[in-house]
C-alpha cells in the first residue's frame, strides 16, 4: 500500500513568525485597529485568517478589508519573510526515496504555499499543494486534509498529517487521518491531546524515526 504523508506548511516545514506577525500588524492598522502584543499575534499562526481576526476584535463587516489588507503585505514580500526548519529538508528527502507520497495540506491559500516551496527549494518534494481559497469557501483543515485525500486518490487509513496545531491533529482526525505533532512550531503542549494521535516529536529526526516504522496502513502503529 502506497503511503502518503501530509504536512502543514507555517510552524512545521518553515519558520514564517516575522512575515505573518508583520504582516498581521498591517492589516490591523488598515483596520482601525489597535496594536496587539507581539505574543498574541504570534498564537494566531496557523488557523485561518478569518478566523484569526475575528479572534483579534475586528468588526465581522471588517473581515474581508483585514484580510485583503494583510494579503497585500503579505504578497508584497511577507510571504518570503521566513526560512525552512532545520533538518525538514533531508526528512523529506528520505521519506521520498522511501517510497512515500508527501502532499502539503495547509491553512494558508495554495497560490501562497506553492510560492513559497518554490522560492525555498522544497516544490519538488511534492506530489501536491492543498490549500486554502482565496474566498475562504475552503479555509478549515478538516476541509484541506480532505481535499488532498481526494486529489491524491489516498485512503485516509494509509495517511498520516504532520502538523504543529490542535487544528492539523483535530482536522485530520475528522478526515479518518492520524497525526504527529511537532514542537519546534507555534503550538502548546496542551493541544496535541487527542486519541489519533500517533506521537509527538522534538526534532525532525525524531519525526523520521516515528514515519520510518511504518509498513503499509499506518492504523496499525504502535510507538508507545
Amino acid at each position: 500500500m502506497t503511503r502518503y504523508c501530509l504536512f502543514d506548511l507555517d510552524g512545521t516545514l518553515t519558520d514564517p513568525e516575522t512575515g505573518i506577525v508583520a504582516s498581521f500588524r498591517h492589516a490591523l492598522s488598515a483596520a482601525g485597529m489597535p496594536e496587539v502584543p507581539h505574543g498574541r499575534l504570534r498564537a494566531l499562526i496557523g488557523p485561518p485568517l478569518q478566523d484569526g481576526f475575528l479572534r483579534l476584535g475586528v468588526p465581522p463587516e471588517r473581515v474581508d478589508d483585514a484580510v485583503r489588507a494583510y494579503r497585500e503585505h503579505y504578497a508584497a514580500g511577507g510571504m518570503y519573510e521566513c526560512e525552512v526548519v532545520a533538518g525538514v529538508p533531508a526528512v523529506l528527502e528520505a521519506l521520498v526515496a522511501g517510497g512515500w507520497t508527501l502532499a502539503v495540506a495547509t491553512s494558508k491559500p495554495a497560490v501562497f504555499a506553492e510560492k513559497i516551496l518554490a522560492r525555498f527549494g522544497l516544490d519538488g518534494f511534492f506530489a501536491y499543494v492543498a490549500g486554502a481559497t482565496l474566498d475562504g469557501s475552503r479555509r478549515h483543515k478538516a476541509d484541506v486534509v480532505r481535499h488532498a485525500l481526494d486529489v491524491l486518490g489516498a485512503p485516509p487509513g494509509a495517511a498520516v498529517m504532520v502538523g504543529d496545531r490542535r487544528e492539523d491533529v483535530a482536522g485530520a482526525a475528522a478526515c479518518g487521518v492520524r497525526s504527529i505533532a511537532v514542537t519546534w512550531g507555534f503550538g502548546e503542549a496542551s493541544e496535541f491531546a487527542h486519541p489519533r494521535l500517533i506521537a509527538v516529536v522534538d526534532t525532525p529526526g525524531r519525526l523520521l524515526e516515528v514515519l520510518s516504522r511504518s509498513s503499509g496502513n499506518v492504523t496499525t502503529w504502535r510507538w508507545r
